[in-house]
């Protein structure tokens, strides 16, 4: 790998991002400008917003590592995110663009009349959102390491423009910057493809038929949950794919682009299974702490093309943590009422940016298993949010009391299953009670409605 031409490629790019973002400050002037960006995004930045925020360090550098040791099977490993982005597409999306609200949490305050849920829904997703901000700041500090990218001065570089144009341009600057970033990594990925195809001296056919992996590919309930569910059900309740649909310019726009996003989404994830397969075959050695894919292509490429993919991965990885850092700045400062003393409203939304970008680039100090991080906020938000949100988006009249129980059952859930080993999967079970809690408390509620309504009579 060419170190010179991977330092140059980042850096280049992100002075243009920095330019970009920057002309996207201009003509900010109230928050809805800042975190909705007019509600004016139109098909193709749409799209490529979807695309660039679930396209992430995890699901290429993931798809690679699984897929040299299951092969083909593998492919499974990529269709949370896809078939999540097709729930958004036949309907969930229209429906979540059609509140008039800033953010998902609003939609509890809308739909069952309850400010409390509203914050305790917000302070969840916050809560989610920042701890995926921080797994993505680790992995792209392992990623820089394990490619030689050492010296700690880069990584602060790399970091600090993101924070600059993500505080100073707000949505319009993250969908911005998104489109000139998951143009470059799709350009560069299916580039790297081709050069890998074009040097093959074998037939693709006979790579099908040679699955790679060494071991045996079965759908347990663990691939089901960690690799289908909870990336599928995290997609209607993550607030910065909701804020996308209330950015967009109509609800058609949101089915358009999301369908589009799945399939471009599912076309760039076959890129690192097939590399993660040809490493298997060709019986390459993978360093501890290497990558898979990164080994794969250095083997099958040249150090010019191994650069390029090397920055396209660390790309991929800041357009999905742009977009966690506008969420968060969203929630706190659109469900909470926070104000900045002597600030208006856009300086006070972006200095709360910088806070929480810096924020989390500490505490990334701090933690090193990425995948246990993300597994557990995926968790944390769908077994409390996911029941009453899907109710709220499909039910014309809400029950606040069987919202909230719905919330507490399944954060008892998701406490309680911790340590247990279940045979249909803790995130299925602590989804069960969040139900059972719902209909549990819609039922009460009517029969309390009933009482009410029949002393009424009586009277």
């Amino acid at each position: 790998m060419d170190l010179t031409t991977f330092i140059v490629t980042l850096l280049g790019l992100q002075l243009i991002c920095l330019i970009v973002g920057s002309q996207s400050a201009r003509g900010t002037k109230t928050q809805e400008d800042y975190f909705l960006a007019g509600k004016q995004i139109r098909f193709f930045p749409l799209m490529m917003t979807f695309l660039a925020t679930q396209v992430g360090g995890g699901l290429i550098l993931g798809s690679a590592e699984e897929a040299y040791k299951y092969g083909w099977g593998v492919f499974f490993y990529p269709l949370g995110a896809c078939l999540g982005l097709v729930l958004l597409g036949v309907g969930a999306g229209r429906k979540l663009s059609q509140f008039q609200v800033s953010t998902v949490a609003q939609i509890f305050e809308v739909a069952y009349k309850s400010p409390i849920l509203k914050k305790i829904a917000s302070l969840l997703s916050v809560l989610s959102l920042f701890a995926i901000f921080i797994a993505q700041i680790v992995a792209s500090k392992k990623f820089m390491i394990s490619i030689g990218v050492d010296n700690p001065v880069w990584f602060f570089i790399f970091w600090g423009i993101v924070i600059i144009y993500t505080c100073l341009g707000g949505l319009k600057a993250v969908i911005s910057t998104d489109a000139v970033q998951a143009c470059f990594f799709v350009i560069v990925f299916f580039l790297c493809f081709g050069y890998a195809l074009y040097t093959l001296d074998y037939p693709l056919s006979a790579l099908w038929l040679e699955s790679g992996g060494n071991e045996n590919f079965t759908v347990d309930i663990s691939k089901f949950s960690g690799w289908l569910l909870m990336p599928l059900l995290f997609m209607v309740i993550e607030q910065d794919m909701g804020q996308r649909c209330f950015a967009a310019e109509s609800p058609k726009i949101v089915s358009m682009a999301t369908l589009c996003a799945a399939a471009c989404t599912l076309a760039v994830s076959l890129i690192p299974i097939f590399f993660g397969i040809m490493a298997k075959n060709n019986a390459l050695l993978i360093p501890p702490g290497s990558s898979v894919l990164m080994v794969a292509i250095q083997e099958m490429t040249n150090p010019f093309v191994t650069s390029l993919v090397g920055c396209a991965i660390l790309v991929a990885i800041i357009s999905t943590a742009d977009s966690l850092i506008n969420a968060v700045s969203s929630n706190l400062s659109q469900d909470f009422s926070l104000t900045g003393l002597r600030m208006n409203a856009v300086r006070f939304s972006q200095f709360l940016s910088a806070l929480i970008a810096i924020s989390g680039i500490f505490f990334s100090f701090y933690f090193s298993n990425i995948v246990d991080l993300l597994i557990l906020s995926y968790e944390l938000s769908v077994s409390c949010l996911f029941v009453p949100l899907c109710f709220a988006l499909f039910k014309k009249q809400g029950n606040k009391y069987a919202a909230g129980i719905s919330m507490l059952g399944g954060a008892l859930g998701f406490i309680a299953f911790r340590g247990a080993s279940l045979e249909l999967g803790r995130e299925v079970c602590s989804l069960g009670l969040s139900f059972l809690g719902y209909f549990l408390g819609d039922g009460l509620f009517r029969a309390e409605g009933e009482e009410y309504v029949d002393s009424k009579i009586s009277a």
